[in-house]
């Protein structure tokens, strides 16, 4: 069994990234690096709305919605600045691993054909993601296993769609080096999405938050 974690991406996205790899097979001379930070920019915005901001239904009162809310706008923000500052423009030399990397470990089609984006999950990590939802049934709530889980799961994206990406990049040393701050930074506010919010939420509540997000996780024979 292979396991993935992905999003159905918008029809924005979608089109930006046949867009990409339309214009890398045609060999025409343009930039290719204008396209290549919108696409790393929507796919950060989309993440962002489909792991938590869209999340925010599932809390059962305002007070929480309103914590969760102003979280998911201290992300976006770092986010947003991080990738300001790694993408540049590169030439298309530089840009083609970029592309590269988008296209051949950051898509993948999950058991129903559909494209989504996303990646392949280590073993142990999507054990320890399905352990933290199978710790949440009908009789019975494990909140640390649960919380666990759901950290596991965000780092990973984290690890992919930061570190990893990253590493495509031409970076000088000073850029690079801004790397793992802003990971952290991001993963400070994401860790504190989910041991402020979800702690204090109902058993219900709770069994609505991995119904949630099981549907992320794909399994594939």
């Amino acid at each position: 069994m292979t396991y993935y974690f992905g999003f159905k991406p918008t029809q924005k996205l979608t089109d930006m990234i046949n867009e990409a790899q339309s214009l890398v097979a045609s060999g025409r001379d343009e930039p290719y690096y204008p396209l290549r930070n919108d696409i790393s920019q929507q796919i950060g915005r989309e993440l962002i709305d489909n792991l938590l901001l869209n999340l925010v239904s599932v809390i059962p009162d305002e007070e929480r919605q309103a914590k969760l809310t102003k979280i998911v706008g201290s992300i976006e923000s770092a986010t947003e600045t991080m990738l300001g500052i790694l993408l540049g423009k590169d030439s298309n030399k530089e840009v083609l691993p970029n592309i590269r990397y988008l296209e051949d470990e950051t898509t993948f089609a999950d058991n129903d054909g559909v494209e989504r984006v996303g990646f392949k999950l280590d073993s142990d990590k999507a054990k320890a993601i399905f352990a933290g939802f199978d710790s949440v049934t009908q009789d019975a709530v494990d909140k640390d296993k649960l919380q666990e889980g759901l950290i596991v799961m965000n780092h990973a994206v984290i690890d992919h769609f930061i570190s990893r990406f990253s590493e495509t990049l031409p970076l000088g040393l000073i850029k690079r080096k801004s790397v793992p701050v802003a990971k952290a930074g991001i993963n400070k506010f994401v860790q504190m999405a989910i041991h402020k919010i979800f702690p204090q939420l109902p058993d219900e509540s709770l069994r609505q938050v991995v119904d949630f997000y099981r549907p992320f996780i794909v399994e594939k024979d």
